[in-house]
């Protein structure tokens, strides 16, 4: 009897310690798992469940056991980390307005601040707002289409069946000319009669594009200032006729819109046969404008047209899809880039060089070349 109930006490002994060996071996592969937390704010929310499950605990799981606790990663740490996954070899920077909604917080204090004005960015390349930092100045300067870019006859895809470019009205007189002196280039902005405005047409153009301003971009010496690159070349100046949509009712309205400027650009290249000819007339007026932010109007009986600026709009040229090249550098621009260079003489560019701008002499201000990020680059 005694060897009986031994034998039966050892066997429910037995069954016990295989009962609590097998709780314990389902249970041991769940720890550590980051089981996703359908609590209630996630019930009923089917779409937000399948996508959300990082928000609802950050994955810090090799900090589990640090007595300091998880340290969550700040919004720049995210952000930058988000850049160099989605595209290693280009830096996006910051959107404010959308980390802002991401936080759902109130507007910060700083926002409220006035914005910067075109004045806060610099050509040089050592201050702090230099042209590889006008994201600082206008985050839409870190954008993937921006101007300008090298132009190379080799890639670029050439055009077979192509509409003439046309500029009508190229040589009507304006009623004046305010030159101005903003800090960064020479400005020239034409005051039109009624219905006497060119219009830019034709090309890679599909509506009416009607002429707002010209300005200049140079160099410290004639070796370089051209802001493309045209086969690997850079040319002492070069000029940016800016055009904005007909549809639209000013250059400030049409530039926020994708099709809303047109800008037309021609380089400049030394006349070698005289130092001291004076080829463009128009340029004795820089003299009126040395000192930063100053301007002066030209009087109609001085007044000249474009066509004595460019001359006939008969080149071979090449067009992309782009941006301004200053800040705000919206990417709104459908670029024509002529390859067939004016001449300028040296005393002509002396006389570029001899304006000033808040920090110095006004030289070298062009902004380096930008990544072509596959745009099409198409030769008419």
């Amino acid at each position: 009897m005694f060897d009986v109930t031994e034998m039966q006490l050892l066997k429910w002994h037995g069954q016990l310690i295989l009962l609590n060996f097998l709780m314990f071996m389902s249970w041991r592969p769940c720890r550590g798992l980051n089981v996703p937390n359908y609590g209630a704010p996630y019930r009923g929310n089917p779409t937000r469940r399948a996508g959300v499950y990082s928000s609802v605990r950050d994955p810090t799981y090799y900090d589990e056991y640090e007595p300091s606790g998880p340290k969550p990663l700040t919004q720049d740490q995210r952000r930058a980390k988000l850049t160099a996954i989605s595209n290693p070899d280009f830096y996006f920077p910051p959107d404010p307005e959308a980390d802002l909604a991401e936080a759902n917080e109130p507007e910060p204090e700083i926002l409220r601040q006035k914005p910067r004005t075109p004045a806060a960015f610099s050509y040089n390349e050592k201050d702090k707002n230099g042209p590889s930092h006008w994201y600082r100045v206008d985050a839409r300067c870190g954008g993937r289409y921006q101007s300008p870019i090298l132009l190379n006859t080799s890639s670029a895809q050439l055009v077979g069946r192509k509409r003439p470019l046309r500029l009508d009205g190229q040589t009507n007189l304006p009623q004046t000319i305010l030159l101005q002196n903003d800090g960064h280039s020479a400005k020239f902005t034409y005051n039109w009669r009624n219905g006497d405005r060119p219009v830019l047409r034709g090309g890679p153009l599909k509506t009416k594009y009607l002429f707002d301003q010209f300005h200049f971009h140079w160099g410290v010496n004639s070796t370089v200032g051209s802001e493309h690159v045209y086969d690997y070349q850079r040319y002492p100046m070069e000029i940016h006729l800016v055009f904005y949509n007909g549809l639209y009712e000013s250059f400030q309205e049409a530039r926020e819109q994708v099709d809303g400027i047109a800008v037309v650009g021609l380089f400049y290249e030394i006349y070698q046969h005289s130092v001291d000819e004076q080829l463009n007339t128009w340029t004795r007026f820089l003299r009126n404008v040395v000192t930063p932010d100053s301007e002066f109007t030209i009087p109609f009986i001085d007044t000249f047209p474009l066509y004595e600026v460019i001359g006939d709009v008969e080149w071979p040229y090449f067009s992309y899809e782009g941006s301004l090249t200053t800040p705000p550098c919206l990417e709104t621009v459908t670029w024509i880039v002529s390859t067939k260079p004016l001449l300028v003489t040296e005393k002509e560019m002396r006389q570029f060089r001899r304006l000033q701008s808040p920090t110095g002499q006004m030289v070298n201000n062009y902004r380096p070349v930008q990544k072509l990020n596959h745009r099409r680059v198409f030769l008419y």
